[in-house]
C-alpha cells in the first residue's frame, strides 16, 4: 500500500496494480484507489470527503466530494457507476456507466474502458478484482452478511460467465476495514455464522476476548480468496474504527458516520515511447 496526496485528498493505492500491463495489445491498466476523509467539503460530523448520500449530509456536498474523487483518478463523473448497497451478494454488469446508483446491488463488473466503478463503506471491506488477461474489472462491498453469502464467489462467477475469467488471472485489492478487536458479536451473529461455518472450520475467524466473541472479517475474506483460487491479493491492514482521522466508522460513530469509497476504472495507458 502507498499513500498519495492529490488535489488536497489523501488516497490509498494498492501496490498490486501497475499502471499498465505489458504484452497486451492495447496496453490497458487499472486505476484503483481508496479514499480517506482527508480533504473534501463536508462539515460537522461528516467533515471531510464524505461520499455517502442519504445519511444526513447535504446531497450537493456529497456530489462535490464525488467529483473531487473522480478528478483525482482522472475519471469522468458522468460515467460513474455506483450502488445502493444492501448487504447482498447481488452483482450487476455495467456496459456504459452513468445514471443513478443501482439498488439492491453490492458488486459491479465491467470490461468498458473509462467507466469508474464505486463501492462505499463505513467499516465493511471494499474489494477490487482485475483480470489482467481479459481486462475485466469488478468492485464489491462486503460486511459480514456479504461474506457469509460469499459475494467474492458471486463476483468471480459473473466474471467467468461474461468474460471467461479464471481465478489465477485475477488480482484483488482489499480496503481497510474494521479489525476483529473492535468487532464484538453476539449470539444472534454466532448462530448465523455457525450455519455457514460449522464446527472447527469457523473457529479460526472467531476469538474470545474479555468474555466477548470477536469476528475477523479480514480473516474470512482471505480464506475465501484462497478457496476460490485467487493467489494474488493485497489487504490494506488498517482499522477503520481505530483510524478516526482517516476513516468513517459506523460502529464507532453510528448514524453520524459518513462513507469512504473504493473507485476503480480500466484505463488505456499511453503508448510507450520508441
Amino acid at each position: 500500500m502507498r499513500i498519495e496526496e492529490k488535489n488536497g485528498l489523501k488516497l490509498l493505492r494498492f501496490d498490486a496494480f501497475p499502471a499498465w500491463q505489458p504484452g497486451v495489445r492495447e496496453r490497458r491498466g487499472v486505476e484503483a484507489a481508496v479514499s480517506t476523509r482527508a480533504g473534501g467539503v463536508s462539515a460537522g460530523c461528516f467533515a471531510g470527503l464524505n461520499l455517502g448520500a442519504g445519511n444526513g449530509d447535504c446531497s450537493e456536498t456529497v456530489a462535490k466530494n464525488l467529483s473531487l474523487f473522480c478528478a483525482a483518478l482522472g475519471a469522468d463523473p458522468g460515467k460513474l457507476s455506483s450502488m445502493r448497497q444492501r448487504h447482498t451478494a447481488n452483482v450487476s454488469v455495467i456496459e456504459e456507466g452513468g445514471g443513478p446508483p443501482l439498488d439492491n446491488v453490492d458488486a459491479l463488473v465491467t470490461a468498458a474502458v473509462g467507466v469508474p466503478l464505486l463501492a462505499l463503506s463505513a467499516d465493511c471491506a471494499l474489494t477490487v478484482f482485475y483480470d489482467r488477461q481479459r481486462q475485466a474489472l469488478a468492485v464489491a462491498h462486503s460486511g459480514w452478511r456479504g461474506a457469509l453469502l460469499n459475494i467474492y464467489s458471486s463476483v468471480l462467477n459473473v466474471m467467468r460467465l461474461r468474460f471467461g475469467t479464471v481465478p489465477e488471472d485475477v488480482t484483488a485489492g482489499v480496503s481497510p476495514m474494521i479489525s476483529s478487536g473492535h468487532y464484538p458479536v453476539g449470539e444472534d451473529f454466532l448462530e448465523k455464522f455457525r450455519a455457514f461455518y460449522p464446527g472447527e472450520d469457523g473457529l479460526k475467524f472467531i476469538t474470545l476476548r474479555d468474555g466477548r466473541h470477536h469476528f475477523s472479517l479480514r480473516g474470512l475474506l482471505k480464506h475465501q480468496l484462497a478457496v476460490l483460487g485467487v493467489e494474488r491479493y493485497e489487504f490494506m491492514h488498517m482499522c477503520t474504527f481505530s483510524e478516526k482521522e482517516l476513516f468513517y466508522s459506523w460502529r464507532r460513530d453510528g448514524k453520524a458516520a459518513g462513507r469512504f469509497g473504493l473507485m476503480a476504472m480500466i484505463k488505456k495507458a499511453p503508448a510507450a515511447p520508441f
